[in-house]
């Protein structure tokens, strides 16, 4: 080769190496930060001010808590920051090296201790009488919630494949009184992301869910991206309500869990469900069969008073009481089918529905066929 063609060659494959290359993740992809700055008995603190800052030369990001102590960032490009808490007469703190995932809320909370003080100061002449006693500020009540009838949680609860209507309003950002909590339950006081400017208000339920990817899990990641969209599925966990609000957050009680909760869960409005009345009639259409596609929190068997969810709903005919039977086809042409258990219809959207398992001789796994009743 000559060599001014040589050298043509290594300086583009330079330029590539030092400036062309980019993640293998999407450019644009982008995720949040928040959490709650605390002082040393647990109290928020509000107007502390939280500074994002990326390794490279750029403009760092800067928030201020809320009224709770609570903050959030606006989109951040995936990567990895260094975060420092500010509060006056607090010590500052920094996190040098917080990596911030694609679609990720990463919940990072800091507690502040109080700032010594480094200069001395000697004071001469009459001693003044001793200020009159500050009372201590109260301990935190625990807040009151309005019952929810026990026959409507009934409709909360289970597995269920996400559809395009579904609409999350806002997050589970933390515990109120234990920032370093991570799995809550009932009775536990949370803070959410969202609040009164979204039309959250005190005595309002709504519904915790996760979402998890479902699927073959033994595939590489990477290469299921490449391929195709990852699916995923939903699991409702329980019921919270809106016991404060403020215009940016708000603190809402567990008042009914299936699941534990975790922070970035997400929230959506309580439409409760009349009590499920189950149809005894109908035979079991064998012929025309559904299928199981994933149970609780995504595992991929279940068995008697548990959850799964099947690849038909309302746009199939089917509704919500509708009885069924799990079954194996035979392996002979024609034969009979095995019975693996019944069940019914719990809750219905309009390409999959959530059934209820009550009796099984066998395991109920993902693919098994289900024959509905009509």
């Amino acid at each position: 080769m000559p060599a001014f063609r040589f050298a043509f060659a290594l300086a583009a494959a330079i330029a590539l190496l030092t400036t062309g290359a980019t993640p293998l993740r999407a450019q644009g992809e982008t995720g949040r930060l928040t959490g709650r700055v605390t002082d040393g008995s647990g109290l928020g603190l509000p107007g502390a001010t939280v500074t994002i800052t990326a390794p490279k030369p750029s403009k760092p990001v800067v928030v201020v808590t809320d009224a709770v102590g609570q903050y959030q960032t606006p989109p951040l490009p995936a990567g990895t920051y260094a975060v420092t808490f500010e509060m006056s007469g607090f010590e500052t703190r920094t996190n040098p090296a917080v990596v911030v995932g694609p679609g990720e809320v990463f919940v990072l909370d800091r507690q502040l201790g109080l700032a010594q003080l480094t200069e001395t100061v000697t004071v001469t002449g009459e001693v003044p009488k001793p200020p009159p006693s500050i009372p201590l500020a109260p301990l935190r009540t625990r807040p009151e919630i309005i019952p929810v009838p026990k026959p409507l949680l009934a409709s909360v609860c289970g597995p269920e494949k996400p559809g395009d209507e579904d609409i999350t309003v806002g997050h589970i950002v933390g515990h109120r009184d234990e920032p370093r909590r991570e799995l809550f339950g009932p009775g536990d006081i949370l803070l959410l992301d969202v609040g009164g400017d979204m039309g959250m208000k005190a005595g309002d339920n709504y519904v915790v869910r996760r979402r998890f990817p479902i699927g073959d899990r033994s595939l590489n990641l990477s290469l299921t991206l490449k391929k195709k969209p990852v699916v995923y599925g939903g699991q409702a966990a329980g019921l919270v309500q809106v016991v404060e609000s403020s215009p940016e957050s708000s603190v809402a009680v567990v008042v009914y869990a299936c699941a534990e909760f975790m922070a970035g869960d997400g929230l959506t409005p309580f439409e409760p469900l009349p009590v499920l009345m189950a149809d005894g009639a109908g035979d079991p259409q064998f012929d025309d069969p559904a299928h199981v596609v994933f149970g609780e929190l995504g595992r991929a068997t279940a068995t008697a008073n548990q959850l799964m969810v099947i690849d038909r709903g309302y746009s199939q005919g089917v509704v919500r009481g509708q009885r069924l039977t799990l079954f194996r086809a035979s392996v002979v042409s024609g034969g009979p089918a095995t019975r693996l258990g019944d069940g019914v219809v719990i809750a219905v959207r309009p390409q999959s529905a959530t059934i209820r398992i009550d009796r099984s001789n066998d395991a109920i796994e993902t693919g098994t066929l289900v024959a509905l009743h009509r």
